[in-house]
Protein backbone atom coordinates (compact mmCIF):
# COMPACT_ATOMS: atom_id res chain seq x y z
CA UNK A 1 0.00 0.00 0.00
CA UNK A 2 1.48 3.17 -0.90
CA UNK A 3 1.19 5.93 1.49
CA UNK A 4 1.35 9.93 1.06
CA UNK A 5 3.38 11.58 3.78
CA UNK A 6 1.33 15.42 4.08
CA UNK A 7 3.69 16.89 7.04
CA UNK A 8 6.86 17.17 4.93
CA UNK A 9 4.63 18.57 2.03
CA UNK A 10 3.25 21.40 3.92
CA UNK A 11 6.59 22.34 6.34
CA UNK A 12 8.24 23.35 3.09
CA UNK A 13 5.46 25.40 1.70
CA UNK A 14 5.68 27.32 4.94
CA UNK A 15 9.59 27.63 4.30
CA UNK A 16 9.26 28.95 1.44
CA UNK A 17 6.92 31.56 1.90
CA UNK A 18 8.57 32.71 4.83
CA UNK A 19 11.71 33.24 2.66
CA UNK A 20 10.58 34.31 -0.29
CA UNK A 21 10.17 38.22 -0.91
CA UNK A 22 6.85 37.87 -3.01
CA UNK A 23 3.75 37.42 -1.87
CA UNK A 24 3.54 33.40 -1.46
CA UNK A 25 1.27 31.54 -3.93
CA UNK A 26 -1.01 29.48 -2.12
CA UNK A 27 -0.67 25.73 -3.02
CA UNK A 28 -3.36 23.24 -2.92
CA UNK A 29 -2.36 19.23 -2.71
CA UNK A 30 -4.24 16.99 -3.23
CA UNK A 31 -3.73 13.72 -0.96
CA UNK A 32 -3.45 10.12 -2.33
CA UNK A 33 -5.66 7.94 -1.68
CA UNK A 34 -5.68 4.44 -1.47
CA UNK A 35 -8.26 2.79 -3.88
CA UNK A 36 -10.78 1.01 -1.96
CA UNK A 37 -11.48 -2.05 -3.45
CA UNK A 38 -14.60 -4.10 -2.22
CA UNK A 39 -13.40 -7.86 -1.73
CA UNK A 40 -14.16 -10.40 -4.28
CA UNK A 41 -17.46 -12.37 -2.83
CA UNK A 42 -17.00 -16.13 -3.61
CA UNK A 43 -20.29 -18.79 -4.17
CA UNK A 44 -20.21 -20.77 -1.41
CA UNK A 45 -19.36 -24.27 -2.19
CA UNK A 46 -22.94 -26.47 -1.97
CA UNK A 47 -20.83 -29.29 -2.38
CA UNK A 48 -20.56 -31.46 0.04
CA UNK A 49 -17.49 -34.65 0.33
CA UNK A 50 -19.12 -37.92 0.52
CA UNK A 51 -18.76 -40.04 3.69
CA UNK A 52 -16.65 -43.12 3.65
CA UNK A 53 -18.82 -46.11 3.15
CA UNK A 54 -21.13 -44.57 1.52
CA UNK A 55 -22.80 -46.43 -1.42
CA UNK A 56 -23.75 -45.15 -5.04
CA UNK A 57 -27.06 -46.73 -6.60
CA UNK A 58 -28.51 -46.15 -9.81
CA UNK A 59 -25.97 -44.56 -12.16
CA UNK A 60 -28.48 -42.80 -14.90
CA UNK A 61 -25.63 -40.66 -16.70
CA UNK A 62 -22.31 -39.32 -16.94
CA UNK A 63 -20.27 -36.82 -18.06
CA UNK A 64 -17.01 -33.85 -17.30
CA UNK A 65 -18.47 -31.04 -16.26
CA UNK A 66 -16.92 -27.68 -18.17
CA UNK A 67 -14.30 -27.48 -15.36
CA UNK A 68 -12.96 -30.76 -16.13
CA UNK A 69 -14.21 -32.75 -13.15
CA UNK A 70 -15.94 -35.63 -13.82
CA UNK A 71 -19.94 -36.00 -12.46
CA UNK A 72 -22.31 -38.81 -11.95
CA UNK A 73 -26.02 -38.44 -11.60
CA UNK A 74 -27.55 -41.04 -9.11
CA UNK A 75 -30.55 -42.12 -7.37
CA UNK A 76 -29.98 -39.19 -4.88
CA UNK A 77 -29.12 -36.20 -6.76
CA UNK A 78 -25.47 -35.34 -8.74
CA UNK A 79 -21.97 -36.01 -7.75
CA UNK A 80 -18.32 -34.61 -8.78
CA UNK A 81 -15.12 -36.70 -8.40
CA UNK A 82 -12.33 -34.18 -7.03
CA UNK A 83 -8.15 -34.41 -6.39
CA UNK A 84 -9.16 -35.80 -2.97
CA UNK A 85 -12.28 -37.43 -3.20
CA UNK A 86 -16.25 -37.62 -4.65
CA UNK A 87 -18.20 -34.66 -3.23
CA UNK A 88 -22.23 -34.50 -3.95
CA UNK A 89 -24.55 -31.49 -4.19
CA UNK A 90 -26.65 -30.53 -1.19
CA UNK A 91 -29.48 -29.48 -2.87
CA UNK A 92 -31.66 -30.49 -5.98
CA UNK A 93 -30.99 -34.34 -5.22
CA UNK A 94 -33.11 -35.79 -7.38
CA UNK A 95 -33.19 -39.14 -9.21
CA UNK A 96 -32.62 -37.96 -12.75
CA UNK A 97 -32.75 -40.12 -15.75
CA UNK A 98 -30.95 -39.32 -18.98
CA UNK A 99 -28.48 -36.83 -17.52
CA UNK A 100 -27.18 -35.21 -20.79
CA UNK A 101 -23.84 -32.68 -20.56
CA UNK A 102 -24.14 -29.90 -22.58
CA UNK A 103 -21.37 -26.52 -22.96
CA UNK A 104 -22.83 -24.74 -19.99
CA UNK A 105 -25.09 -27.19 -18.27
CA UNK A 106 -26.67 -30.08 -18.34
CA UNK A 107 -30.48 -32.04 -19.38
CA UNK A 108 -32.11 -34.30 -17.91
CA UNK A 109 -35.57 -35.93 -17.02
CA UNK A 110 -36.80 -37.91 -13.75
CA UNK A 111 -38.13 -37.73 -10.82
CA UNK A 112 -37.97 -35.11 -8.04
CA UNK A 113 -36.80 -35.69 -4.41
CA UNK A 114 -39.39 -35.98 -1.53
CA UNK A 115 -38.85 -31.93 -0.41
CA UNK A 116 -39.26 -30.88 -3.97
CA UNK A 117 -41.63 -28.42 -5.29
CA UNK A 118 -41.65 -29.80 -8.56
CA UNK A 119 -43.96 -32.21 -9.79
CA UNK A 120 -43.33 -36.05 -10.45
CA UNK A 121 -42.21 -36.82 -13.28
CA UNK A 122 -39.77 -34.00 -14.02
CA UNK A 123 -40.36 -33.88 -17.61
CA UNK A 124 -37.53 -31.73 -19.36
CA UNK A 125 -34.81 -30.16 -16.68
CA UNK A 126 -32.09 -27.46 -18.22
CA UNK A 127 -29.47 -27.36 -15.21
CA UNK A 128 -26.93 -24.67 -14.68
CA UNK A 129 -24.29 -23.64 -12.15
CA UNK A 130 -23.73 -27.30 -11.83
CA UNK A 131 -27.10 -28.34 -10.78
CA UNK A 132 -27.72 -25.74 -8.42
CA UNK A 133 -30.04 -24.01 -10.71
CA UNK A 134 -32.82 -25.72 -12.72
CA UNK A 135 -35.48 -24.74 -15.49
CA UNK A 136 -37.95 -27.39 -16.12
CA UNK A 137 -38.57 -26.86 -20.21
CA UNK A 138 -41.58 -28.58 -20.79
CA UNK A 139 -43.48 -32.35 -19.79
CA UNK A 140 -43.49 -31.52 -15.86
CA UNK A 141 -45.70 -33.98 -14.44
CA UNK A 142 -46.42 -36.06 -17.46
CA UNK A 143 -43.11 -37.70 -18.77
CA UNK A 144 -39.99 -39.50 -17.85
CA UNK A 145 -37.26 -39.91 -20.07
CA UNK A 146 -34.70 -42.58 -19.61
CA UNK A 147 -33.66 -43.06 -23.37
CA UNK A 148 -32.63 -39.22 -23.88
CA UNK A 149 -29.35 -37.78 -26.01
CA UNK A 150 -28.70 -34.04 -26.20
CA UNK A 151 -26.08 -32.28 -28.60
CA UNK A 152 -23.46 -30.75 -26.68
CA UNK A 153 -23.08 -28.00 -28.55
CA UNK A 154 -26.47 -28.09 -30.67
CA UNK A 155 -28.77 -28.32 -27.27
CA UNK A 156 -30.68 -30.92 -29.97
CA UNK A 157 -32.35 -33.39 -27.69
CA UNK A 158 -33.62 -36.84 -29.19
CA UNK A 159 -35.80 -39.03 -27.02
CA UNK A 160 -37.60 -42.46 -27.22
CA UNK A 161 -41.13 -41.87 -24.93
CA UNK A 162 -42.36 -44.97 -23.17
CA UNK A 163 -45.22 -43.72 -21.46
CA UNK A 164 -47.78 -41.74 -23.27
CA UNK A 165 -48.32 -38.07 -22.00
CA UNK A 166 -51.51 -35.58 -22.68
CA UNK A 167 -50.59 -35.13 -26.21
CA UNK A 168 -47.91 -37.42 -27.08
CA UNK A 169 -47.83 -41.06 -27.69
CA UNK A 170 -45.26 -43.48 -27.05
CA UNK A 171 -42.38 -43.55 -29.31
CA UNK A 172 -39.25 -41.23 -31.00
CA UNK A 173 -39.60 -37.55 -30.73
CA UNK A 174 -37.26 -34.66 -31.35
CA UNK A 175 -36.62 -30.93 -29.98
CA UNK A 176 -35.06 -28.07 -31.76
CA UNK A 177 -35.96 -25.69 -29.13
CA UNK A 178 -33.67 -27.14 -26.08
CA UNK A 179 -36.95 -29.53 -25.11
CA UNK A 180 -39.51 -26.45 -25.04
CA UNK A 181 -41.49 -28.30 -27.69
CA UNK A 182 -41.13 -31.66 -29.64
CA UNK A 183 -42.59 -33.59 -32.68
CA UNK A 184 -42.27 -36.73 -33.93
CA UNK A 185 -39.25 -38.83 -35.82
CA UNK A 186 -39.90 -40.80 -38.97
CA UNK A 187 -37.33 -43.23 -38.47
CA UNK A 188 -37.42 -44.41 -41.68
CA UNK A 189 -34.99 -47.59 -42.37
CA UNK A 190 -34.36 -49.23 -39.02
CA UNK A 191 -37.37 -51.89 -39.77
CA UNK A 192 -35.77 -55.01 -38.85
CA UNK A 193 -32.75 -53.65 -36.57
CA UNK A 194 -32.92 -53.89 -32.80
CA UNK A 195 -32.01 -50.15 -31.34
CA UNK A 196 -30.21 -50.13 -27.71
CA UNK A 197 -29.78 -46.32 -27.25
CA UNK A 198 -29.95 -43.11 -29.20
CA UNK A 199 -26.77 -40.39 -29.76
CA UNK A 200 -26.90 -37.07 -30.51
CA UNK A 201 -24.01 -35.98 -32.53
CA UNK A 202 -22.28 -33.32 -30.38
CA UNK A 203 -21.62 -30.43 -32.92
CA UNK A 204 -24.78 -31.36 -35.64
CA UNK A 205 -28.13 -30.54 -35.31
CA UNK A 206 -29.47 -32.93 -37.19
CA UNK A 207 -27.26 -35.59 -37.02
CA UNK A 208 -28.07 -38.99 -34.57
CA UNK A 209 -27.31 -42.28 -34.10
CA UNK A 210 -29.04 -45.09 -33.13
CA UNK A 211 -27.27 -48.24 -31.87
CA UNK A 212 -27.39 -52.10 -30.97
CA UNK A 213 -26.71 -55.54 -31.96
CA UNK A 214 -27.15 -54.37 -36.09
CA UNK A 215 -24.57 -52.39 -35.34
CA UNK A 216 -24.78 -48.08 -35.73
CA UNK A 217 -27.13 -46.16 -37.82
CA UNK A 218 -26.96 -43.01 -38.60
CA UNK A 219 -29.41 -39.45 -39.73
CA UNK A 220 -28.26 -36.63 -40.92
CA UNK A 221 -32.22 -35.21 -41.42
CA UNK A 222 -33.27 -35.50 -37.95
CA UNK A 223 -33.90 -38.90 -37.44
CA UNK A 224 -36.14 -38.81 -40.47
CA UNK A 225 -34.17 -41.35 -42.17
CA UNK A 226 -31.12 -43.10 -41.33
CA UNK A 227 -28.34 -45.77 -43.27
CA UNK A 228 -25.53 -47.82 -42.12
CA UNK A 229 -22.72 -45.90 -40.48
CA UNK A 230 -21.26 -49.44 -39.31
CA UNK A 231 -21.87 -53.47 -38.92
CA UNK A 232 -19.80 -54.01 -35.83
CA UNK A 233 -21.89 -55.94 -34.66
CA UNK A 234 -23.48 -55.61 -30.48
CA UNK A 235 -22.97 -51.63 -29.82
CA UNK A 236 -23.86 -51.66 -25.81
CA UNK A 237 -23.46 -47.93 -25.67
CA UNK A 238 -21.37 -45.10 -27.69
CA UNK A 239 -20.46 -41.20 -27.20
CA UNK A 240 -20.11 -38.76 -29.48
CA UNK A 241 -18.11 -35.26 -29.81
CA UNK A 242 -16.90 -32.80 -31.89
CA UNK A 243 -16.17 -34.93 -35.07
CA UNK A 244 -15.59 -38.23 -33.33
CA UNK A 245 -17.53 -41.36 -31.70
CA UNK A 246 -16.50 -43.53 -29.60
CA UNK A 247 -18.70 -47.11 -28.93
CA UNK A 248 -18.26 -50.70 -27.03
CA UNK A 249 -18.99 -53.53 -28.53
CA UNK A 250 -19.96 -56.94 -27.44
CA UNK A 251 -18.80 -60.03 -28.53
CA UNK A 252 -19.46 -63.28 -26.10
CA UNK A 253 -18.25 -62.10 -23.28
CA UNK A 254 -15.85 -59.85 -24.20
CA UNK A 255 -16.20 -56.39 -24.91
CA UNK A 256 -14.04 -53.91 -27.10
CA UNK A 257 -13.68 -50.20 -27.05
CA UNK A 258 -13.29 -48.40 -30.59
CA UNK A 259 -12.50 -44.36 -30.86
CA UNK A 260 -13.75 -43.08 -34.50
CA UNK A 261 -12.00 -40.01 -36.19
CA UNK A 262 -14.83 -38.99 -38.56
CA UNK A 263 -12.46 -36.48 -40.01
CA UNK A 264 -9.41 -38.59 -40.58
CA UNK A 265 -11.84 -41.35 -41.07
CA UNK A 266 -9.28 -43.86 -38.63
CA UNK A 267 -10.57 -46.22 -36.09
CA UNK A 268 -8.25 -46.73 -33.03
CA UNK A 269 -9.03 -49.78 -30.56
CA UNK A 270 -8.40 -48.55 -26.30
CA UNK A 271 -7.81 -51.60 -24.05
CA UNK A 272 -10.72 -51.56 -21.12
CA UNK A 273 -9.92 -51.54 -17.83
CA UNK A 274 -10.52 -55.00 -15.84
CA UNK A 275 -13.68 -55.87 -15.04
CA UNK A 276 -16.14 -58.83 -13.49
CA UNK A 277 -17.20 -60.97 -15.85
CA UNK A 278 -21.36 -59.83 -15.12
CA UNK A 279 -19.79 -56.15 -15.26
CA UNK A 280 -21.41 -54.41 -18.37
CA UNK A 281 -20.50 -50.74 -19.73
CA UNK A 282 -23.78 -48.60 -19.70
CA UNK A 283 -22.54 -44.99 -19.76
CA UNK A 284 -19.84 -43.68 -21.77
CA UNK A 285 -18.52 -40.17 -22.33
CA UNK A 286 -15.95 -38.26 -24.56
CA UNK A 287 -13.95 -35.52 -24.24
CA UNK A 288 -11.14 -34.98 -26.53
CA UNK A 289 -9.12 -37.27 -25.68
CA UNK A 290 -10.93 -38.12 -22.17
CA UNK A 291 -13.11 -40.76 -21.64
CA UNK A 292 -15.79 -41.49 -19.15
CA UNK A 293 -17.03 -45.11 -18.50
CA UNK A 294 -19.58 -46.15 -16.11
CA UNK A 295 -20.49 -50.56 -15.31
CA UNK A 296 -23.68 -51.83 -14.55
CA UNK A 297 -22.10 -52.57 -10.44
CA UNK A 298 -21.83 -48.96 -10.37
CA UNK A 299 -17.88 -48.15 -10.97
CA UNK A 300 -16.58 -45.75 -12.41
CA UNK A 301 -13.38 -45.05 -14.53
CA UNK A 302 -11.79 -42.17 -16.28
CA UNK A 303 -9.16 -42.65 -19.50
CA UNK A 304 -6.60 -39.95 -19.82
CA UNK A 305 -2.91 -39.89 -20.30
CA UNK A 306 -3.39 -43.20 -21.96
CA UNK A 307 -4.48 -45.16 -19.11
CA UNK A 308 -7.71 -45.69 -16.89
CA UNK A 309 -7.84 -45.11 -13.40
CA UNK A 310 -10.85 -46.11 -11.32
CA UNK A 311 -12.01 -43.07 -9.58
CA UNK A 312 -15.75 -45.67 -7.83
CA UNK A 313 -15.28 -49.12 -7.43
CA UNK A 314 -18.78 -51.10 -7.03
CA UNK A 315 -20.60 -48.01 -6.39
CA UNK A 316 -18.64 -48.34 -2.72
CA UNK A 317 -17.22 -44.56 -2.04
CA UNK A 318 -13.77 -44.96 -0.07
Amino acid sequence: MRRTLLVPTLIMTVFLASCGGAEPVSETIAPDTEENEAPTEQAPDRWEATKTGTTVSHIHGAGFWQDGRPVIATHTGLMEFREDGWYELSSNRHDYMGFELVADGFYASGHPAQDSPYENPLGVVRGTEKGETLEIRSLEGEADFHYMSVGYETESIYVYLEQATKELAPGFYRSLDGGVSFEPMKMDGIVGRGIAGISADASEPKRVFVYGPDGILVSDDGADTFEPFNDQGNIVTMATAKEKLAYITKQDASFELVVSDLTEETETSIDLPSMSADNVPIELVMEADRLLLATSDNSVYVFEDEGWTQLLKAGNVN
